[in-house]
């Protein structure tokens, strides 16, 4: 999936009020409910907010729901204190927002002890007079309700049409932020799927400073899905999770099964939070989403075009010698390369994509997928170069991600080594399972590309070959094979070949027993029998049959160091006609 960017919300006070809720103060100005008396503190219905309205009597039990206004006559517990004390605390235990009590039949006063304890608990009480027909306040309210949600509608209308005409008018990421911090009274910043902040707020400088801060501390990763987990029911796309030692609200920004990142809002207490769950302010950011998300789109659309012009171009300094270094002067220039820099080569095979496909859970096919990761880890190579202060040039061609790394001072193995480190580290963290086997040239300077491309290639397929996948092969440890190439299509060479590991090559396709790389490792740990088991995971009794089938197959004596002087020669020319 691909992630454009995050929208982060810097709250600190003020804003809108709220969508299909009312809070109590406005529940107690109704028709009918004006006509009541508040029993608890005035400072209790400060909070509370009214979602629904309901009458109930006892028992309470689970029918109550959270931020419910709770209707009750006191029917079968008026006469007894106890019992109405317990009705109380059960329906404040379910988070219900208020109880109104109507006064007259069963219930004549409320006990002060019961006040008490509401106002303990910040939890309103307001006594209804008992002509007053519970039918009727239930209208009201629910009336009330739907004039809000209408009002919402609208409201949220107007705010799409503003975003619309907003991007129409070539309005960018930093106007779609402003926009949103006049409705929501806090500072925004929009960034980038690096956390680089691509448009902001007038108001951002206060969470600008605090994500700087988080994203230099905190090893961030951006390749998320949908939230697993997550408490609240208004907004499944939200999470809290913690930065600076302060609660942070996470709002997922997706478009269709697109992934594009996420609205971060600082600095909240639980009740904030909950309040920003609302359901308007949640439109507002989904509106918003949708904004962001066109402007990330033609921003994208201009960044791929620019990535597929350097592709073309670094794979060309690669592919063939250059007749023209002022074509490549004009060309680099454009694209904001400086080809005027010592470079070493790099090339890097994938080993194991299919399979690390095969463990995707996002259900995309393997073409998007691998055009997704390939992305990313050419900007892991990138941020990879920049950690030492190096510039790359890089592309993805033939299923190899080709590097030009500069090289500093002419110091080209402590170059790549530092590179490397910064590489596997983050490749580590992005994508644990992967296995890259790597070539690294041995000529680095100046406007030498094609012969360092080549150089790579050469000691990639040599490396591998000799010593299997995941390993970095430098061109320079290949002169022994290299100076064996020339030896490969000597006709008396091949008889020579063919008549000492032939009958093992055979065994080796018939029985499925890789005899060759036993006798490899065998070599690489001269003759250590323990050693040799260990790095193959043998039983040092089945190392030892392998070795005397060897013997065998080959009419060689592994004591005999001509002997196995002339099987390492066969193998190795073997190996080298099979990559010519």
């Amino acid at each position: 999936m691909k992630l454009y960017g995050y929208l982060l919300v810097n709250l600190d006070s003020g804003g809108e009020g709220v969508g299909m809720r009312l809070t109590m103060d406005e529940v107690l100005e109704l028709n009918l409910l004006n006509q009541g008396r508040l029993a608890t503190h005035p400072d209790t219905v400060s909070e509370s907010i009214v979602e629904w309205v309901s009458v109930i009597e006892m028992p309470v039990e689970n029918f109550v729901r959270k931020n419910e206004f709770v209707l009750t006559t006191g029917l079968g517990c008026g006469e007894d204190e106890k019992l109405l004390f317990q009705f109380v605390k059960e329906v404040i235990e379910s988070e219900a927002s208020g109880l109104a009590i109507a006064i007259g039949r069963y219930i004549d006063q409320l006990p002060s002890r019961i006040i008490e304890f509401a106002n303990q608990h910040h939890f309103p009480i307001v006594l209804l007079p008992w002509n007053i027909r519970f039918a009727e306040v239930i209208q009201v309210i629910l009336n009330a309700l739907k004039q809000e949600e209408e009002r919402l509608v609208e409201r949220n209308k107007l705010i799409q049409q503003e975003l619309l005409n907003l991007i129409l008018n070539n309005g960018g990421l930093a106007d779609v932020a402003n926009y949103i911090e006049k409705k929501l009274n806090k500072g925004v910043m929009i960034t980038d799927k690096r956390g680089r902040i691509k448009g902001k707020s007038k108001g951002a400088k206060k969470i600008e400073k605090t994500w700087k801060e988080y994203l230099r501390l905190e090893e961030y990763s951006y390749m998320v899905t949908s939230f697993e987990s997550n408490q609240y029911s208004t907004s499944p796309n939200a999470r809290v999770i913690s930065m600076e030692e302060q609660n942070v609200l996470q709002f997922l920004v997706q478009s269709a099964s697109e992934l594009q990142g996420f609205v971060i809002v600082e600095g909240l207490s639980d009740h904030e939070v909950d309040d920003l769950l609302d359901q308007q302010t949640v439109h507002l950011l989904e509106h918003a989403v949708t904004a962001i998300a066109l402007c990330f789109l033609k921003e994208n659309t201009i960044i791929e075009t620019e990535m597929k012009l350097r592709d073309d171009f670094v794979w060309s300094l690669a592919k063939e010698k250059i007749t023209s270094w002022d074509h490549v002067l004009s060309r680099a220039k454009s694209l904001k390369y400086n080809v005027n820099l010592p470079y070493v080569c790099l090339i890097g095979f994938p080993e194991n994509f299919q399979d690390v496909f095969q463990k995707n859970l996002d259900h995309s096919t393997y073409e998007h997928w691998e055009q997704t990761i390939t992305r990313r880890i050419e900007d892991e190579i990138y941020y990879s170069g920049k950690s030492i202060a190096c510039q790359t040039m890089i592309t993805y061609q033939r299923d190899h991600f080709i590097i030009f790394l500069e090289v500093k001072n002419q110091h080209i193995n402590e170059t790549v080594h530092e590179f490397f480190q910064y590489l596997d580290k983050r490749l580590q963290q992005v994508m644990p399972e992967l296995v890259l086997s790597w070539g690294i040239s041995k000529t680095a300077g100046l406007r030498c590309f094609y012969e360092s491309y080549q150089e790579a290639q050469k000691a990639l397929e040599i490396g591998r070959r000799q010593r299997g996948p995941g390993h970095q092969n430098r061109y320079s440890d290949t002169r022994v094979d290299r100076a064996l190439m020339s030896l490969v299509y000597h006709d008396e060479l091949k008889i020579i070949t063919d008549q000492t590991i032939g009958s093992l090559l055979k065994y080796d396709q018939e029985r499925g027993i890789d005899l060759v790389n036993t006798f490899v490792v065998y070599s690489r740990n001269r003759g250590n029998v323990s050693q040799t088991a260990r790095e193959l995971n043998l039983h040092r009794q089945s190392l030892v049959y392998r070795l005397r089938k060897i013997e065998t197959l080959t009419d060689c004596s592994l004591d005999n160091p001509d002997e196995v002087f002339l099987i390492d020669l066969c193998i190795r020319l073997w190996t080298l006609g099979n990559l010519e």
